[in-house]
């Protein structure tokens, strides 16, 4: 693949800046999409370019995943001074003693698991995954009128509890107790290490409330500086597109290359 000679002028714009923050999605962006999320890997070249980029000069690194954390640092093999934030923004890997819940929280959590076992025995193919501030039903794989049944089935129970922040998202459903967004998070990371234009690539309708919050972010020169990337197809609010996790790698290494030759010293 080539890149588009648009793309190719805002990389080389974006380069140019003297403090910048990187940040992708991790599924569907760095690896590709599979039945059991603990099986994704990262496609090769991907983490090692962000790697790379983190270590540069005036050049923040972050991974922003609907993953807890724990799951998303072991499959993703990313270590300090690369960022991870995780469970839609409600983790961040730089924040001491991870996330807390009080004890209604907790308690929505008790009855979330007891009537997701109730579902999984109504849609037995419905995987549940655990996280630490909620719970994801998952249906890839399923026949799809088993897949829209289950999946319908956890958007009403997210309803009927008004508390929660419920996420839908490819094949998933999202019941959260506690629940930032990947745009709040992304924008509050950007203001804090001061970066004067963000990045960020991903993939699924979280990654879209991202791509929202950049472009209404307060600093409007930042917001107009954005370089955000849809991986794949789909109406998407980014400015650019690259087809798949191969092309992601493709850009991200174009944007390590063209950092190293412009970065501050």
């Amino acid at each position: 693949m080539t890149l588009s000679p648009d793309l190719v002028e805002a990389l080389e714009r974006f380069v140019a800046l003297d403090r910048v923050l990187v940040a992708t999605d991790f599924d569907g962006v760095l690896a590709p999409l599979v039945l059991d999320p603990m099986d994704s890997r990262p496609v090769e070249g991907g983490m090692p370019a962000l790697t790379s980029l983190a270590a540069l000069p005036g050049t923040t690194v972050a991974l922003v995943s609907g993953r807890a954390l724990g799951p998303l640092g072991e499959l993703t093999g990313a270590q300090d001074p690369i960022v991870l934030i995780g469970s839609h923004g409600a983790e961040d890997s730089r924040a001491e003693g991870g996330l807390a819940l009080d004890d209604a929280q907790r308690g929505l959590l008790d009855t979330l698991d007891t009537e997701l076992a109730a579902l999984r025995r109504e849609h037995p193919g419905m995987r549940v995954e655990v996280k630490p501030a909620g719970r994801v039903a998952h249906t890839r794989g399923l026949p799809q009128e088993e897949a829209d049944a289950a999946l319908a089935a956890a958007l009403e129970l997210g309803r009927r509890h008004t508390s929660l922040e419920v996420t839908p998202g490819k094949d998933v459903v999202e019941l959260a107790v506690a629940h930032v967004g990947k745009g709040v998070a992304l924008v509050a990371l950007a203001r804090e290490v001061g970066a004067e234009a963000v990045f960020y690539a991903g993939d699924d309708l979280t990654d879209e409330h991202g791509f929202a919050a950049l472009a209404d972010d307060e600093d409007t020169a930042r917001a107009e500086r954005r370089l955000t990337v849809r991986v794949g197809d789909g109406d998407t609010l980014a400015r650019y597109r690259v087809a798949d996790e191969d092309a992601m790698v493709e850009l991200l290494q174009a944007l390590l290359n063209a950092r190293r030759t412009r970065a501050p010293h």
